[in-house]
This record gives C-alpha cells, structure tokens and sequence, in this order.
C-alpha cells in the first residue's frame, strides 16, 4: 500500500508544486486514502483515486453567499483564476491511469458561519486530509471549529439513533414486512444496519466517515471485535423473498446490538422512546398533559396526575 501511494504521489507530483506555486491559492490538501496523518485509517491501492483540496482565497462579497455553492461559484466567476483545472482527470501511473479528483473550495464561502460542513467533509478534512500548504494554517483553524461545530451535536445524534434503533431493528422492519411485502421489511432492516453503524461512531464521540469507509473503519479503528464483525455481515446477507431470513437478520443485527451494550428489552425500548419524545416531540417535555377518555376525554394536567 505504502509503496503505491508513494508511486500515486509522484505522479501526481508535477500537479501539485504547479498547484502549491499558484499566488491565489490559500490551501492545499491531499484527501482520503492518497493522505499521511495519523488517524487515517484508509488504504490505497491500485483501485484508488486521487483527492486533492484546492482552496482559494478570492474575495468573496455578503450577500454573494448562497446555500448552494455552485449558486456563489457563479456569481464570482470572473475573479476566479482561469488556471483551475477541471474536478476530474487521469494521470499516468505504473499500473496504468489513475483518476485524479480536485475538490475546489473558496475560503471566504467556507470561513463564513452560514456555510455548514456535514459529518463527511468534517472526517475528510480533519482526520483524511494532509496539508501540503496552508498560509497562516487559516483552512486548518476553520477545519477545526467546522469539526468542533459537528462534534457537538453528537451526543444529540447518538439519542437520535437509539430511538430509531429501537423501532428499526425489529418491529417497523417486520410490521412493513406484513403490511406491503416482504421485500420493503428487508429494506427497512439495511437502513437500520447504517443507523447502528453511525450509532457506533457517534457514541464513540467520533464523525461517521464516508460511506465507503464506514463498515471498514469499524474494525481498523477498533470500535467493534471480530465476534460483531461477524454479526454485521451476517445482517448483511439476504434473501428479499424470504420472511424467515428477515427474522434471522433482526436476530442477527438484535445481537449485535447487545453485544455493544443497547439494552433492547421492552422497559428499556419503552424508557428510550418516551424520553426521545418528549426532548424533541413535546412542545411541554415532560410538563405536557396527558389524554385520557375516562370518565370523558379531556386532557390531565401534570400536577393532576
């Protein structure tokens, strides 16, 4: 792997000082698995592209800002540099052409508190991205108040997860099952699968990579043991047809659960559930009345209760 990285950055050596040398460019960042930083954990190999961030610094009026980053690309393309090159081309490499991929940013869009960065451009950048160059290490200041902005609301996302969780795991998966078909139970469970993925990251206080690095990062970051390995993939394997393999598969992604400390009997999914609801659902929390049609309908207030 060292040894074609290596050979991945030489050719793409040429690129990179005429990049590095350019006077616009405020940052320079090699990405995923074409980066040397110590908690990356991607691999490359012959099959891998090569990601490079270009930043630069082109000045950047307030009310230029638009949600979309296209929209602002726009509205300043006459004092972009006409030296950028396209997103995506091919270099020469020993085993043949490797895809090179230009992530192109400006740095006044990004520093500006509007722009938000989601989980994935978070890791890239402050787990997968090596810098090249970086005046005045600014991108590598934003990178990390980006980063500490996602952080953040981990804890929030990982309740968010536990309560999806226990609805996703087993009973929606197996209630759609009965209602439209086996087929829609099946998809219901993968999409769980994903959400005890993330839940796994999120817990840990760690940003979910990108998705082609999620199931592999589990294990190289030692979230989980071989013994859960083998229940993920097991959950994975599916017969789309088949009622009893959908039961197996909740079993399957039930234990792993378990095994990573989620309590999913019934008090502790009934626990989960009501207070999930009443942080994000009750305009009250735990101060909203109650329904009741006994004697009449009417709602109960909590000091009557």
């Amino acid at each position: 792997m060292e040894d074609l990285r290596t050979q991945a950055r030489a050719a793409a050596g040429g690129l990179l000082d005429a990049i590095t040398s350019m006077p616009e460019v405020q940052a320079v960042y090699v990405l995923s698995s074409s980066a040397i930083t110590p908690r990356n954990v991607t691999r490359f190999s012959t099959e891998s592209d090569f990601d490079l961030a270009v930043v630069l610094d082109v000045p950047l009026k307030e009310d230029e800002w638009r949600p979309r980053p296209a929209d602002t690309y726009a509205l300043v393309r006459d004092r972009l540099p006409a030296w950028i090159p396209e997103f995506s081309f091919t270099l020469p490499v020993p085993w043949g052409r490797m895809e090179v991929n230009v992530h192109q940013l400006l740095f006044p869009y990004e520093a500006d508190p509007r722009t938000v960065w989601n989980t994935d451009k978070c890791d890239a950048y402050a787990n997968k991205g090596e810098p090249l160059l970086d005046r005045e290490k600014a991108f590598a200041t934003l990178i990390s108040h980006k980063t500490r902005q996602q952080l953040q609301g981990l804890e929030n996302e990982a309740q968010r997860l536990h309560n999806r969780i226990t609805w996703d795991v087993r009973e929606i998966p197996l209630r759609m099952a009965r209602r439209v078909g086996v087929p829609t139970g099946h998809f219901v469970l993968s999409g769980a699968l994903d959400e005890v993925v993330d839940w796994m990251y999120a817990r840990s206080g760690r940003l979910p990579p990108n998705m082609k690095w999620k199931l592999y990062s589990l294990g190289a970051l030692g979230l989980i043991n071989c013994v859960q390995e083998d229940l993920l993939i097991e959950a994975q394997q599916c017969d789309p047809l088949s009622m009893v393999d959908l039961e197996r598969r909740c079993d399957a992604l039930s234990d792993f659960c378990l095994s990573a400390g989620m309590d999913l009997s019934p008090g502790a999914i009934s626990a989960v559930r009501r207070a999930y609801q009443q942080a994000t659902h009750h305009l009250l929390g735990d101060q909203a009345s109650v329904f009741t049609n006994r004697p009449t309908p009417r709602f109960v207030l909590p000091q009557e209760a």
